[in-house]
């Protein structure tokens, strides 16, 4: 009798233990759980003096290979590790969205990107955030939007896609090119139509040698159709400065002498030159002359400086 109370005793055991298990959750392993990428990355700032992008190296992990570009860029937004780094990215910015089409990257920021401490400023937390993102080997360009929208640069114009931006050592791009808007006549002589061209250097490594640039591509006329030189064939640039927002700039003689004069052709030269140029923040008047004389081609001696006309541009 006790023998069979045993083995009853045993049975009833191992039923409660069954009934019990067959109740219980079994755990869930952790998602991605040892499926993480870890990545070294540099995260560009401002030097201690906001004058030129300096990076940091950072550790990032992400699951998705699309993911690392979200992630890259919510650690840049946190600011530099290193205190004598400066951060330009307004700290309350939220990536709203990231997206890539080949070697383009697109990213949608909120409005608290689009605060920012001065033009300098400005200049720096837009390079900072398309160095960070083109140091990967598959992304060429990069968009920023602001809640869905092309954000504006101080020109008025969308920034549209962007290169990398050259820094000093510590990372200097050689070689640079810059996509720029060169404005030329339409057919009716009466708006500039702005064209966009690869002009060589970069406003944040040489400002004076990338105008001249410029202006060397706007002498040689469009590349497009239905849009006219603006610039006579044979002038060249004798002179050129900037200070304090004041663009100087010296044409030779050709400027006068091989021109095609009329009114019409005359704000045409005058509104191509000054709309290009002040396409950059950093210039807002230019003064133009011949031989060191006040540009004067037919009808107007231009003795003062010039600003930019934003009624004359083809809409």
């Amino acid at each position: 009798m006790m023998k069979k109370l045993s083995i009853a005793g045993v049975i009833c055991l191992l039923l409660m233990v069954l009934v019990s298990g067959c109740g219980k959750t079994p755990e869930k392993p952790q998602e991605g759980e040892g499926d993480k990428t870890q990545l070294t990355v540099r995260l560009y700032y401002g030097d201690a003096q906001n004058e030129k992008m300096v990076y940091e190296e950072r550790e990032i992990s992400f699951i998705e290979e699309e993911e690392k570009y979200r992630v890259v860029l919510e650690e840049l937004i946190q600011g530099p590790q290193n205190q004598e780094m400066t951060a330009n990215i307004n700290k309350d910015a939220q990536v709203l969205s990231v997206k890539r089409e080949g070697s383009d990257l697109t990213l949608d920021l909120s409005r608290e990107f689009n605060t920012f401490a001065g033009s300098m400023a400005e200049l720096m937390a837009v390079g900072s955030v398309v160095n960070t993102m083109t140091q990967f080997e598959e992304i060429t360009r990069v968009q920023i939007l602001i809640a869905g929208e092309e954000l504006i640069g101080p020109s008025g114009e969308p920034r549209g896609f962007m290169t990398t931006f050259p820094t000093e050592p510590n990372g200097q791009a050689e070689n640079a090119e810059t996509e720029a808007t060169l404005y030329f006549s339409n057919p009716n002589a009466d708006k500039v139509v702005g064209e966009r061209r690869t002009v060589a250097g970069s406003p944040q490594q040489d400002q004076e040698e990338f105008i001249r640039n410029a202006l060397d591509a706007l002498i040689l006329g469009p590349e497009g159709e239905n849009v006219y030189q603006t610039i006579p064939e044979g002038v060249k640039i004798q002179a050129l400065s900037i200070e304090e927002g004041l663009l100087k700039v010296d044409f030779s003689e050709e400027m006068h002498t091989n021109h095609w004069g009329g009114a019409a052709g005359e704000s045409m030269t005058i509104n191509s030159i000054v709309n290009t140029v002040t396409e950059y923040d950093f210039i807002d008047r230019v003064l133009i002359t011949v031989d060191q004389s006040p540009l004067a081609i037919e009808h107007i001696i231009l003795d003062e400086p010039a600003e930019r006309n934003e009624e004359i541009i083809a809409k």
